[in-house]
């Protein structure tokens, strides 16, 4: 009795665990793939204020080395228009008075005793994204402004072009990952003010993180891109998880990175769990009760033995009602490989009797290969008395195959430990985690819009090819694409048809492509394909085929009218030994760039404009 006490509380104390680690593992997934989510649509609407911010620079440039400024008082409104994570821009001079912007009603302001004018004003880096910490603009929104640095022709700062984050878009992008009561979700300024928080709690906005121990200082000195932290949170005293993910990506060169955060209250979390552990110690409190006192009364009154033999029936019937509410498999064997024990949910699986499951080897219930692989693990835990605990994939229902992860330990027959007498298994269900797992994995990988490989991933996939290309001494090339005039479709058929225009050129490249080609979405409407296998003229073949099917596509919109649009293609391939990726790249997009310069709708290979150009 006490070795059975002793192998349940074992059993009891392993699946405790078990569940413990996986509640925190899993909600420590769920957390990372929401700051994920939120991030990477951050960094989408970084991106696009970035170039918003270049190209507005660059015409004010223009228009003001020409003395006329009338195309970029009509630009401003419109861009904002369809901008939606964008409130303001604004063009500030060296002095810092407003001369542009989408809201007319402020030009003439001198806001030179902003922060983020002198931020940019006393460290101007034409190059540099600045991104200022959190403040109240004059019409009383909290907000973070976006400045890149306007240089006049002599290198002189000659003032800034600014655009105001709007922070309800960012509530509503925040308020889409919230998957129970208990959570919060946090952006914060790179220097560790508090910019936006959901639900919003009104007093902890434009609080200082940067203190000693709090979860954004132990963030930001781990030096990681994503951290999953528990204790007390110094924002709001509260005991939760949360995951930080820092937004910084390295094409923008900002100069302060914004931090998101969610999380969970950890007493919202464990509840079920602490729940089921009360149960289960009051279950074995109360049968390791009765066994001690079956024991006591077994020993001060052997002439009672027929009752105290039915006592242990009953305990032994407990304790078997006790294994058999459990949401796991417990199941016992023999030295000999074959089963002398099962729980309920184990016997409903196996689909017989306790009766007629007492001798029945592995054998009877797996096919072979799943056979070997219990039977070596079985005879480390017999023959060498090792402790198990791992992955086993067995055929289910309909041929499905199913995780489990088995936790295995001998049983003794004397107190020394000397004869194994057989094993005790415990085996819980975790093909559904393994699947989620996957499919957080899968999602981490592509771009949400076009279902292509995101950059991270087309990245870590031409590094591994251009190593193997490397290695082997095989052809390797590379494209760069963008969509022609995308902006000014933008601008005339809306955000919307934009996409539509972006999902329909993955889908002639899927459509062109060989399988073993790689397609990644770089940025915006900027493409990359890697050509195993592939030279350089072979590569300006397949380039001018897409060319030419991208512009025979028609994009049909919900009216019923149809449009047509082209690529320019930039192509070039390995000729060193020692190159990079990186490098591959920047040659592709000089490639992209001379083909756009030579009119658009062309492919330009390696320096050598196509002769079939459109």
């Amino acid at each position: 009795m006490v070795l059975f006490l002793l192998v349940l509380l074992i059993v009891m104390v392993i699946g405790l665990y078990l569940e413990h680690d996986g509640i925190t593992a899993r909600e420590q997934d769920r957390l990372l793939s929401q700051t994920r989510i939120i991030a990477e649509n951050m960094e989408t609407g970084l991106a696009a204020a970035n170039l918003a911010l270049d190209d507005i620079r660059n015409q004010y440039l223009s228009e003001r080395r020409h003395g006329v400024r009338p195309e970029l008082a009509i630009h401003l409104p419109l861009l904002v228009r369809v901008m939606p994570g964008v409130r303001t821009i604004n063009i500030l001079d060296a002095r810092g008075i407003l001369i542009a912007s989408n809201r007319t009603d402020l030009i003439g302001t001198d806001l030179g005793f902003r922060d983020y004018f002198k931020q940019v004003q006393a460290q101007p880096d034409f190059s540099t994204l600045y991104v200022s910490p959190p403040f109240e603009t004059l019409s009383g929104v909290y907000a973070i402004n976006l400045s890149r640095a306007i240089i006049g022709p002599k290198g002189e700062f000659a003032g800034i072009v600014t655009a105001t984050l709007d922070p309800d878009y960012f509530r509503s992008l925040m308020d889409s990952v919230l998957y129970t009561p208990d959570m919060w979700d946090a952006i914060a300024h790179g220097d560790g003010t508090l910019f936006i928080m959901q639900p919003e709690r009104e007093p902890l906005r434009g609080m200082s993180l940067a203190q000693p121990d709090s979860f954004f200082m132990q963030h930001r000195e781990s030096g990681e891109k994503a951290t999953v932290l528990s204790g007390k949170v110094y924002s709001t005293g509260e005991m939760r998880i949360m995951a930080q993910h820092t937004v910084n990506p390295a094409a923008l060169k900002m100069d302060q990175p914004l931090v998101v955060a969610v999380s969970r209250d950890l007493d919202a979390l464990y509840q079920p769990w602490r729940q089921q552990v009360e149960f289960q110690i009051t279950l074995l409190v109360v049968i390791a009760g009765l066994s001690v006192f079956g024991m006591y009364a077994y020993q001060r009154h052997r002439h009672r033995l027929e009752r105290q033999v039915a006592m242990a029936r009953e305990q032994a019937d407990l304790f078997s009602i006790a294994l058999d509410h459990l949401p796991t498999y417990i199941y016992m064997k023999d030295h000999h490989h074959r089963y002398v024990y099962a729980n309920k949910p184990t016997l409903e699986l196996f689909g017989c009797t306790a009766e007629d499951l007492a001798g029945s080897p592995d054998s009877r219930f797996f096919p072979p290969e799943a056979v070997a692989r219990l039977h070596e693990i079985d005879s480390r835990v017999l023959e060498r008395g090792e402790d198990t605990a791992e992955e086993v994939v067995v055929p289910g229902e309909g041929g499905q195959m199913r995780v489990y992860w088995e936790i295995k330990t001998p049983v003794y027959e004397d107190g020394d430990r000397t004869r194994i007498w057989g094993l005790c298994g415990i085996s819980t269900d975790i093909t559904e985690r393994k699947a989620l797992e996957n499919k957080f994995e899968r999602q981490a990988h592509l771009d949400y819009l076009t279902g292509l490989n995101n950059r991270r991933h087309f990245m870590e996939l031409g590094e591994s090819e251009l190593a193997r290309a490397q290695r082997y001494q095989t052809a390797l090339s590379i494209f760069m694409l963008d969509i022609d005039h995308f902006k000014r479709f933008n601008d005339h058929y809306g955000h919307k048809a934009g996409d539509l225009v972006l999902q329909k050129l993955a889908e002639v490249m899927q459509g062109t492509l060989r399988t073993v080609d790689i397609v990644g979405r770089i940025g915006g409407e900027e493409f990359a394909v890697l050509l195993p296998e592939t030279g350089l003229a072979q590569a300006t073949e397949v380039a001018e085929r897409l060319r030419e099917h991208v512009a025979q596509a028609a994009l049909v919109f919900d009216a019923g009218q149809s449009q047509h649009f082209t690529v320019s293609i930039g192509v070039t391939t390995v000729l060193e030994k020692e190159t990079n990726l990186d490098i591959l790249l920047s040659e592709a997009d000089r490639a992209l760039y001379e083909a756009k310069e030579a009119g658009r709708n062309r492919v330009v290979a390696a320096g050598h404009e196509s002769d079939d150009a459109a």
